[in-house]
Order: C-alpha cells, then sequence, then structure tokens
C-alpha cells in the first residue's frame, strides 16, 4: 500500500511539471489546435485523479468521527481561503481574454494560476470524499444510489467541458450543471450522522456548519470570472474550474441543511443522551449477567445503575420464594401471607438495597395489611403511584413518604420471583420511559436470578454428566475391541452413537468348522434405555451364538430369551450371518433389520429375508416369519451390514437412502474394506453437511478375498497331476 502511494504521488507530480511545461510553451508560442487543449485538459485530470487515489488510501483506517471530518473541513477551507488570498493579492500582470481562451500576461501569473489551481483542486478533492463518507454515514436504503446519481452527473458535466475553451458556455455543460444541483439538494437531506451526535457535539456542529456555509459562500464568490482566484482555475483547466465549482455549490447546499438540521435537534440532545445511556446501562447490565456469577454484585449493579439513569431517590430489590425453597443461611426475611391470586404464603428477602433501610421499606410495604407488593404479586404487572400521600395503601405509614414510587415485578418462565422498587421526592417524579427502563432492569434481574439457579442445577448436571461418560466407556467396551483377522476374509466395523450412549450394537463370534458369526442389531428409541436393552442382547448373543449353527435358530431363542424383559413399546431389529471360511458359504436371517447389502462383480443387490423384530411377538408367529438366505461368495465380493442411521440420514428433510448406498459400494466395491468404510462414512457426513447425527449410526463390511493361499496352491498341484 505505501508503495502504490508512493507511485501515486510521484506520477501527480510528474504530471504537474508536465502541465506547468506545456503552460510555458502555451504561453511563448501560439501552439493552439485541438490537440494541445485536449492534451492540456487530459494531463490535468490526471493529476487529480492521482491525488484522488493516494488520499483514497487513507479510507478505512479508522472509524469515521462525522464531527472530526466537519472540523477539518472547515479548518482546510479557512486554509485553502488565506492561502487564495494571499497568491491573488501578489503582483502578476493577470490575463488577457482572447478568442474565448485566456493568456497570462507573464510568469507570476502563469505560477499563481498553477499553483492556486492545485490548491482548490486538491480541496476539491477531499470535500468530495468528505461529503460521501458524511452520506454514507449511517446509511439507509436508496442512499447509495442517490450518492452515484450526484456523482454521475457532477463527473458528466465535468467531462463537458473537456472540448471547451476557458471562456466558451457550453449548454450541454449547463444542463448537466443545474443536473448535479439538484442532486446535491436531494443528498443534502442525508443527514442522519447528526442524530447520534451528544449535545456538546451538536453544539460543535452547528458551529461548523455554519461556518462551512458562509466559507462556501466566499470561496464560490472567490472561483467567479471576476476574481484572479476564478479566472485562475478556468485558465489552468476548464474540467478542474468545473468540478471544483459544482462540488463547493453542492457543500454549499449540504453544510446550510447541516446548519439547520443540527439547529432543530439540539433541544431534543438531552433526552437523546439519556435514551444512549440507557442503553449503554442495559447493555453493560447484559454483559455483568452472563460474565460474572456473584449474585450479590448483580443485584447491587441493578439497583445502582436503576437509581443512576433514572435519577431516583432510592431503590430496591427483593427475592420472593416459596417456603420448600428455603432460604441461605443468615438471611433475614419475612413471611408474606397468601394473598388472593397469588398462592400460598411466600418468604421475602431484601437482597439490595440503596438510600433506605429495612425498617423504611417494612413501613412503606407491611405484611401485615394490603400493599404495593400485593398488587403487583396479583396483577404480574408494573405500577406506578404519581402521588404516595394521596395513595390509600400507604394510610398509617409512620416513615416519611417518597413523593412518587415504581414498582416492577421480576417475572421468570417459573412466574414472579422477585420486585424492584424505585421512588423519588416530587410526585409525578417518572415519565413512562422511567417505567420502561426500570422494568428492563428488571427482566436482567430476573436473569440474574435464573443463572443462579441454572449455576445450582449445572452442577449437578456435570456431576450426571460424569456418569454418562463412564456408561460410555462401559459401552464402548462391549463393543469388539478388535475385528477378526482372515486371509480371506477383510473386516472392518464402526459404531457411533446419536447420543453419550446408543443402541447400536455389532459384534464378531469365531464357531465351530472354521466358521465366523457377524451380527449386526438396533434397539428402538436412543440413549440410555436403548444401550440397557443393546448390554442385553450382547449378552444373549455370546450366551447362545455357539449353541446354535443355525442363524434362524439363534433368532428364535434370542427373541424367547428377550421378550421376558423388554418393554411392550420397544424392540431390537437384528442381522445375524454365518460365514464359512473355508467354503464362502454365508448364511443369514434378519429379525426387521436392515437388508445387507451384497456387491458381486457387476451385479448388485439387497438381500432380504423375512422376519420380524426381536421382542414384538413370542411363539410360532415369530419363528414362522423368520426366514434364511444362503449364498456363496465370490474373489471380491462385498457385504455390507448397517444401521439405519446410514440409510436415514437427512439433509433438508432429504434421506441419504438406499439407492445413494447401493450406487456408491458399488462404485468403489474395488477398494478395501477399511476404505470402503470410510468412505461410506465420508459421503454419509458431507451429504449432513457435518450436522449432528440424530440417530445411532453402525457400519460393518466384509469383503471375500477368496481360498486360502495354501488352498489355491493344493487346488494346483492337483490340477497339475491330473493333467
Amino acid at each position: 500500500m505505501k508503495i502504490r502511494r508512493v507511485i501515486y504521488i510521484g506520477g501527480a507530480f510528474l504530471l504537474v511539471m508536465v502541465k506547468f511545461a506545456f503552460d510555458v510553451i502555451g504561453k511563448n508560442i501560439d501552439i493552439g489546435g485541438v490537440g494541445f487543449q485536449i492534451l492540456r485538459e487530459l494531463l490535468a485530470i490526471a493529476i487529480f485523479v492521482l491525488i484522488f487515489l493516494t488520499l483514497e488510501g487513507e479510507r478505512g483506517r479508522r472509524a469515521l468521527n462525522p464531527i472530526r471530518t466537519v472540523g477539518f473541513l472547515l479548518l482546510a477551507l479557512a486554509g485553502v481561503l488565506v492561502a487564495a488570498l494571499i497568491l491573488t493579492s501578489m503582483p502578476a500582470g493577470g490575463f488577457d481574454a482572447k478568442e474565448l481562451g485566456l493568456i497570462p500576461l507573464d510568469y507570476p501569473t502563469l505560477f499563481i494560476a498553477s499553483l492556486l489551481s492545485l490548491i482548490i483542486g486538491i480541496f476539491a478533492v477531499v470535500v468530495l470524499r468528505a461529503l460521501r463518507d458524511l452520506i454514507l454515514h449511517i446509511r439507509k436504503k436508496g442512499t447509495r444510489r442517490t450518492l452515484l446519481a450526484w456523482i454521475v452527473v457532477l463527473l458528466a458535466a465535468t467531462a463537458s467541458t473537456v472540448m471547451l475553451k476557458p471562456l466558451d458556455v457550453g449548454v450541454l455543460t449547463t444542463v448537466l450543471g443545474i443536473l448535479t444541483i439538484i442532486a446535491g439538494i436531494a443528498n443534502s437531506f442525508r443527514l442522519h450522522w447528526i442524530v447520534y451526535l451528544t449535545k456538546r457535539e451538536k453544539v460543535y456542529g452547528l458551529v461548523y456548519g455554519f461556518f462551512l456555509f458562509l466559507g462556501f459562500i466566499g470561496l464560490n464568490v472567490l472561483l467567479s470570472q471576476g476574481f484572479l482566484a476564478g479566472r485562475s482555475l478556468l485558465y489552468y483547466s476548464h474540467p478542474a474550474q468545473e468540478f471544483a465549482q459544482l462540488t463547493f455549490y453542492c457543500a454549499n447546499i449540504y453544510f446550510g441543511m447541516a446548519f439547520v438540521s443540527t439547529l432543530f435537534h439540539i433541544p431534543t440532545a438531552d433526552a437523546f443522551e439519556r435514551k444512549r445511556s440507557e442503553v449503554t446501562s442495559l447493555s453493560s447490565l447484559g454483559k455483568l449477567v452472563t460474565q460474572v456469577l456473584d449474585f450479590n454484585e448483580l443485584v447491587d449493579t441493578v439497583t445502582t445503575m436503576t437509581m443512576q439513569v433514572c435519577e431516583a431517590k432510592s431503590c430496591w430489590l427483593e427475592i420472593i420464594r416459596a417456603p420448600e425453597e428455603g432460604t441461605r443461611g443468615g438471611e433475614q426475611v419475612q413471611t408474606l401471607p397468601e394473598v388472593a391470586g397469588s398462592g400460598p404464603p411466600y418468604h421475602v428477602q431484601v437482597v439490595a438495597l440503596k438510600n433506605i433501610t429495612r425498617g423504611e421499606i417494612e413501613d412503606l410495604v407491611p405484611v401485615t395489611r394490603k400493599s404495593l407488593r400485593d398488587a403487583v404479586m396479583v396483577e404480574r404487572k408494573p405500577l406506578l403511584v404519581d402521588d404516595c400521600a394521596s395513595d390509600p395503601r400507604f394510610k398509617g405509614t409512620a416513615t416519611k413518604l417518597p413523593g412518587s414510587i415504581v414498582v416492577v415485578p421480576l417475572l421468570s418462565h417459573v412466574g414472579l420471583i422477585g420486585v424492584l422498587y424505585a421512588t423519588k421526592e416530587t410526585a409525578y417524579g417518572f415519565v413512562k420511559d422511567d417505567l420502561d427502563l426500570i422494568s428492563a432492569f428488571a427482566d436482567q434481574a430476573s436473569v440474574a436470578i435464573e443463572n443462579s439457579n441454572l449455576i445450582k442445577k449445572s452442577i449437578e448436571r456435570e456431576r450426571l454428566l460424569k456418569e454418562i461418560m463412564v456408561a460410555q466407556e462401559m459401552q464402548k467396551k462391549l463393543l469388539p475391541q478388535s475385528v477378526p483377522q482372515s486371509d480371506v476374509l477383510q473386516i472392518d466395523a464402526v459404531s457411533t452413537p446419536a447420543f453419550e450412549v446408543g443402541g447400536d450394537y455389532y459384534d464378531f463370534m469365531e464357531l465351530e468348522g472354521d466358521r465366523l458369526g457377524i451380527i449386526v442389531g438396533d434397539v428402538s428409541g436412543k440413549g440410555v434405555s436403548a444401550a440397557f436393552y443393546m448390554s442385553e442382547v450382547k449378552g444373549i448373543f455370546q450366551a447362545l451364538g455357539r449353541m446354535y449353527t443355525s442363524p434362524r435358530e439363534f433368532m428364535i431363542s434370542a427373541n424367547a430369551a428377550l421378550a421376558g424383559s423388554i418393554d411392550k413399546h420397544s424392540f431390537v431389529s437384528l442381522i445375524y450371518g454365518i460365514v464359512d471360511l473355508a467354503t464362502g458359504s454365508l448364511v443369514i436371517s434378519r429379525a426387521g433389520h436392515c437388508p445387507m447389502l451384497y456387491v458381486s462383480g457387476n451385479s448388485v443387490a439387497y438381500i432380504r429375508p423375512t422376519g420380524m423384530g426381536l421382542g414384538l411377538t413370542t411363539g410360532e408367529l415369530f419363528g414362522n416369519a423368520m426366514e434364511e438366505h444362503t449364498l456363496t461368495l465370490r474373489e471380491g465380493d462385498v457385504c455390507l451390514f448397517y444401521t439405519d442411521g446410514v440409510t436415514e440420514a437427512r439433509h433438508d428433510g432429504d434421506e441419504f437412502g438406499y439407492d445413494r448406498l447401493l450406487a456408491l459400494v458399488q462404485r468403489i466395491r474395488h477398494k478395501s474394506a477399511s476404505e470402503i468404510k470410510n468412505e461410506v462414512l465420508q459421503t454419509v457426513q458431507n451429504f449432513t453437511g457435518n450436522q449432528p447425527t440424530h440417530d445411532d449410526l453402525t457400519l460393518v463390511v466384509l469383503k471375500w478375498l477368496g481360498s486360502r493361499p495354501e488352498d489355491r496352491e493344493r487346488t494346483s498341484i492337483g490340477d497339475t497331476k491330473n493333467e
């Protein structure tokens, strides 16, 4: 960025020197011609464009401060006026008008014209940037469009003078100039930044706006053709003169409107500052509620801010607790009798008070007779008493009565938890804004009290969470810690619960006759209850798995064992397969579970033997519903066992589904079991957008490699002997 600015500044300086050389040549030699004139104007335009780019590099380094911007502009305007007066008062021959052109009579005039034009042109660029920043500050819909329209017609009016001689007046230029002034008037109403100034800043803004208005009037007079400054800028560059003049006209209008607007905003400055103070207080209190866990500090802050912002004489905060909640050690409480509509008796505790004693509080809102507290507890709405002396509820009060009082309930999702009071010495001392603000502080106090209760509950929750984490670790140990290793079969598996614990289950068991049992199950529901049933299923599998050589017979026995203990609203889906590692025979049975995905060569299918979930029914009905399916695995075949956490993974209501799973596994069937598992998981995660899963997910991948090496060697030797 620094290198770019150096390039811009260096380029502008070089072009200034070239432009000055052209002007010196033009003074001594009558070159004439349209080409020479256009070249002079383009050089001037390039100079001010580079200056604009140089200044634009400073934009965005710090937040805009409107008053500082206006103050800087006033100082710059004063400097330009002083420089213009000094330069134009120096001895010089002036200009000679010839054929609508201007010719400097001597070199001092040429030098003064160049220097003065550069000063005014740079200032015009500064004014344009300042107006843009002020107009766009706190913008509304359409602000940028209105500003862009003004800049476009301004530049169009400037460009229309490129072909004109200094004293020539074009119709197009006049029309575009009028449009520029109209657009400038439209932008002069973009004064939203004035509203957000403090009273002190508005006073400064009023003074700055007034002097800027007068200063731009003076500058526009100096730039008229009757003065040397105007003729100098016109000689230096007609487009620069048009640009500066129109920019200063629009600035004149803008700061005139700013002066008038600020004048009307000053009477409301006090109210605005109070509103800003209220917002700041609420923001500070909100941060305190979330960051500070000390209950006493929170309620003390609420009462302090209430007094300060509302200018109250005294303030106090009561907490109302049901008797069964108990009280803290050392608390002084009053017992509030039953109030019509408020339920059983309550304990009342003053937790924070400012500029009032507990005795005075007990006298103002006693528990022995109907008081303001009773009315607030019944109506659950803020209460304002404008004149306490005339209110019958204060009759018989020995304490000196306040002039007016506000009573606001503290409400939470459980009901009324406290009351906030504020008093003033004068009657009718509170306005509606005070009532709204105190209500807002009461809401913050409610949050503080709720936080205090939540902290207690969070401690209990943390204890329960630790127990859940222990259960999670125990459940992980129930799943296989490693997969079986075989020369003819690749296996990989994974199980991910939706919550801390889940109801998905998978396991392996080595059986007699060089066979391997693979089981995958899913308990209906999720969480702790599903995890308990999952552990029971594992016990059944470990106990009965070696007793039955048929998956169907195992399912029937497992259902009988589980039916007596499972809840009637729950069930378990299982798929159980036994693979013969010597022959490649795979026998599977399915109890209401997701079908097995089987890929063999270019064919792919879901294997769906009939069956119903364990625990739904018993006896012959269950046995008759169960089927077995037998298939022979060939080299490269892939079998996928999974739970519905795979196929029912969702994204914007769309499920991953069986078709996507089938197409995916068919495409990656040539990969290893581990690679297939990882790619399926990654694809499902990408489909859901890496959002938390809503169901347990389990995946077991089998890939048949073929016969063992020694079996293949025996087969090869046998074939040779036969030959």
